[in-house]
């Protein structure tokens, strides 16, 4: 997968989107038969939205997957509202082949990349692309994704970091700059797990497990509500077609953390 797969559609579509993600279908599928629900890549079957310190200038949290190495093709990442339209996403797309990728995209106008490894555009729309595809994997092992700001003249500059928990090495995923004006992030972020190759039916959604650790907003932990979803029998739309197939838990034992347990319903 080169730096230009993108794993998500455009992100101002997203608050709308998983609003209505309940929708009716037109056809007759049901959620409890995934293989009759056809479906196209990316689809989303993970999303919530959770509050985060707005104005923040460094935003960090540790990801550890438990999701067996044979499901490829999964985004497990985090998604920052901006005040001005669109925002941020950052997260890890583990491989079987022992290498993962890693993306930092921003979604607006205005925003330049200062790395090789960053392109402009997001999702074909305006903004930037930043990431890495060869960064050495470990089933199991955690690893800390950073995003920092300096403010700068030209407009604040956001780096994008990755650390393997185990060796200590910390990988750039790439570096931006955006506007003068850029308003800053809102007090809202949104946490989403989405498979974006590999679909033909619901059926193809697996069962995942993360675990999320040190989610700080300049230091201060954030806060996550345990809630527990079941699958209905309603199909969603467009990138949530399969937003209701699988029954997950959100459990969060401390401040600054959470973890995500799912399974594909098959009542």
């Amino acid at each position: 997968m080169d730096v230009v797969q993108h794993p998500l559609p455009r992100r101002a579509r997203l608050a709308a989107a998983a609003a209505t993600v309940l929708a009716l279908s037109p056809s007759t599928a049901r959620a409890n038969t995934p293989g009759s629900i056809p479906a196209e890549n990316p689809q989303h079957f993970i999303n919530f939205d959770f509050a985060v310190p707005g104005d923040f200038s460094t935003y960090t949290y540790t990801v550890g997957v438990g999701t067996r190495l044979a499901t490829d093709y999964i985004y497990y990442a985090h998604y920052m509202y901006a005040k001005n339209g669109e925002g941020f996403y950052s997260g890890i797309q583990p491989h079987p082949n022992g290498k993962a990728g890693v993306r930092s995209s921003f979604f607006g106008a205005g925003a330049t990349p200062l790395r090789s490894n960053c392109h402009r555009g997001a999702d074909d729309e305006d903004g930037v692309t930043c990431g890495i595809d060869d960064l050495k994997y470990v089933a199991g092992r955690k690893y800390t994704i950073s995003a920092r700001k300096t403010n700068t003249t030209s407009g604040p500059v956001y780096t994008g970091t990755i650390k393997d928990a185990a060796t200590g090495k910390v990988r750039t995923v790439g570096v931006w700059r955006l506007p003068r004006n850029f308003a800053g992030f809102k007090n809202s972020a949104n946490a989403f797990i989405e498979k974006f190759d590999g679909i033909r039916t619901c059926a193809d959604i697996p069962s995942v497990a993360v675990s999320y650790t040190g989610v700080k907003a300049d230091g201060r932990p954030v806060r996550f509500r345990a809630h527990r979803h079941k699958a209905t029998k309603v199909p969603g739309e467009d990138i949530y077609t399969c937003a209701n197939v699988s029954d997950y838990t959100v459990t969060a034992p401390t401040p600054g953390s959470y973890t995500v347990r799912s399974r594909l319903a098959r009542h």
